[in-house]
């Protein structure tokens, strides 16, 4: 016989009570446990209304609406000369060279940015920036003929929105500018030398308009759903 004797160790079986509790926590912890996703998250869009479509558009009567995206939103305003200090610095002239009048620095540094002003004594004038000169006009002065339209009209990059466009802003819907319910359509009257790519430039007229947007949500810089109107 060996010296050593086997002895057989003693067989250790798992109660079934055990193993049920470990299988549910198992599964439970499947379920409640961290999840990796998967799928990207698109964006939130808004829909445009059914109105648009029903042919009782406050506009024009809309066959289809194409979303074209995000669109980062800014606005644009008539420079008033009475808000600025009465000094003759800064000369401007007409498209035929004629002096059209000197005006304070800041008053033709921000006429030149906007485009738009109207002068102390009522007349409006239109910047041409190719002739770097001022056009007196009845109409503010868009692109490509188009005249501008106080919160109707706006400023886009024509290689994503073509000229003459009908869009469609639905954060834009129901934004009231004084006593004046918006219906959320604008049109593509005008571009910008900073308007770029996803980029729309509402036309406010009056520069105390922004504030109507602000408290709607739409501050300057903010993003916005754009379907262009067809």
């Amino acid at each position: 016989m060996s010296r050593w004797t086997h002895f057989p160790l003693p067989e250790r079986s798992i109660p079934k009570g055990q193993i049920a509790l470990f299988f549910i926590f198992f599964l439970v912890s499947g379920c409640i446990g961290p999840h990796v996703q998967t799928t990207p998250v698109q964006p939130t869009k808004q829909l445009p209304p059914a109105w648009l479509f029903s042919g009782t558009s406050p506009d024009q009567e809309i066959k289809a609406a194409r979303y074209l995206g995000k669109f980062k939103v800014t606005y644009y305003w008539v420079v008033e000369e009475k808000d600025y200090p009465q000094s003759r610095a800064v000369p401007l002239y007409t498209p035929d060279g004629k002096l059209l009048g000197r005006f304070s620095s800041a008053f033709v540094r921000d006429f030149k940015i906007e485009s738009c002003a109207r002068l102390r004594d009522g007349r409006c004038i239109s910047y041409l920036k190719r002739q770097d000169r001022a056009r007196v006009v009845d109409k503010f002065l868009g692109h490509g003929g188009y005249t501008l339209t106080e919160l109707k009209s706006v400023a886009v990059d024509p290689q994503v929105i073509p000229l003459g466009s009908t869009i469609y802003i639905p954060e834009a819907e129901n934004v009231v500018v004084n006593g004046r319910r918006l219906s959320g359509i604008f049109y593509s009257h005008d571009i910008g030398s900073a308007v770029n790519g996803r980029h729309i430039d509402i036309f406010l007229g009056k520069k105390e308009n922004m504030f109507a947007f602000a408290s709607a949500g739409l501050k300057s810089s903010c993003s916005v759903d754009v379907y262009i109107l067809e």
